[in-house]
């Protein structure tokens, strides 16, 4: 019988007396609090995640609260995951943050060492970090200082050899460059679907883009679970989601070795982030979280359409009002608004502006800055990514310029 099967039988045979329970209850939360007045001055912190079965959860939180320690932002804390077999969403990641924080997986020590979560003074919220609602995330705060500073995370040599491995097996040269692609669809999260559907893409306007990069000789991986619609064969481009060589390992490998990663509004980019690789975020939404990312990402948000109006929005007059914090589907529904995803030509410019800076570097105009600075400057406290350091689109703002000055 496990650790956690035996206190659940334990507790039901008490239950059955209650005299008995109340008893018991009482001197167990005494002894509990005797127990944990040492951990308290060890500065011993359990951590609070958001969703630990969410991998950008998974990966964002632990590695802001890391960062904001190292950064001597705040004061030093031992912190404890508490993590039995099969509740993380990634258990190769959940083992690379060994490195930093005590990560708990015994089923027996977790329902010993949970009873200690019932004291304020012994936890540690991480999901504040990113759950924000109408407010600034503070890992924005953090990512900013940490600049370009070294990722935390490197991918150890088994997994490295072992990955390469895998992929030889499926005709990949050693020596490839791989490029990871992954789109939010609707079979990620079928329980919340209906709040956060707005940040699903379409796959397709991905396509030309990655066909591109593969033209180059880049082997492109597209990620996922196999929710996801199939795609077809195409040269040099590998439906990694459908394969059966898919498992948690591979996932942080692929996404840890990536020349660069090409996403959308999901959680899977953080992976290749805490790795160190660039990001190249296109079709983000809300407005407001379009600085979120890194120093080395870039990224460009989905265009605001007005029903009501018959036009798009301009940039300026979503920061001015609530609309640009907007979280959940509803609230455009609501308001007659929709989401219109980045075109073909708006993603494979995003793509070859990240891989030009993650090699020999871009050149920007004095007026590409200018449109850096106009757009940043709309954001004000309050806003999710306010103060982020990530870059827009460098095309992305040229194109719709007008949007940047308020006509549509």
């Amino acid at each position: 019988m496990s650790g956690r099967a035996w206190f659940a039988s334990l507790k039901e045979r008490i239950r059955r007396h209650p005299r008995a329970f109340k008893a018991v209850a009482a001197i167990l939360r005494l002894i509990l609090g005797v127990l944990s007045a040492p951990l308290y001055p060890a500065r011993v912190k359990f951590l609070r995640f958001t969703a630990l079965g969410r991998i950008g959860h998974l990966a964002a939180e632990p590695d802001i609260f890391i960062k904001e320690r190292m950064l001597g932002m705040r004061s030093w804390v031992y912190g404890v995951i508490l993590s039995p077999p099969g509740t993380a969403a990634n258990e190769c990641l959940l083992d690379y943050w060994r490195r930093h924080v005590k990560v708990v997986r015994s089923s027996l020590w977790v329902a010993i060492l949970s009873r200690f979560q019932q004291f304020p003074h012994l936890c540690f919220d991480v999901g504040r970090y990113t759950l924000a609602i109408n407010e600034t995330a503070p890992s924005v705060a953090v990512q900013a200082a940490w600049g370009n500073r070294p990722a935390l995370l490197a991918l150890s040599a088994q997994h490295q050899r072992e990955g390469r491995a895998l992929l030889s097996a499926l005709g990949v040269p050693a020596d490839a460059g791989i490029i990871c692609f992954h789109c939010r669809e609707e079979g990620f999260s079928p329980s919340d679907e209906a709040l956060h559907s707005f940040r699903n893409c379409n796959i397709e306007n991905y396509l030309p883009a990655v066909a591109a990069l593969a033209k180059q000789g880049y082997w492109c991986m597209r990620m996922g679970d196999p929710t996801m619609r199939r795609l077809g064969t195409m040269e040099r481009i590998l439906d990694y989601a459908h394969l059966e060589i898919r498992s948690d390992w591979m996932d942080v490998f692929l996404c840890a070795s990536c020349r660069f990663f090409l996403g959308s509004p999901s959680g899977l980019s953080e992976v290749a982030s805490v790795f160190g690789r660039p990001c190249a975020m296109a079709n983000q939404a809300p407005l407001s979280t379009l600085l979120k990312f890194g120093f080395n990402d870039v990224a460009i948000p989905k265009l605001l359409w007005s029903d009501e109006q018959g036009r798009y929005l301009g940039f300026r007059e979503i920061f001015d009002s609530e609309i640009a914090n907007f979280r959940f589907t509803t609230q455009y529904r609501e308001r007659g608004l929709r989401l219109v995803e980045n075109t073909r030509e708006d993603i494979s410019d995003l793509a070859l502006e990240v891989l030009q800076r993650s090699s020999k570097g871009t050149a920007y105009s004095s007026e590409d800055e200018e449109r850096q600075r106009r757009f940043k400057a709309l954001m004000r406290p309050g806003h999710y990514s306010y103060g982020g350091v990530t870059r827009i689109g460098r095309d992305f703002l040229r194109k719709y310029a007008n949007l940047l000055d308020g006509k549509s």
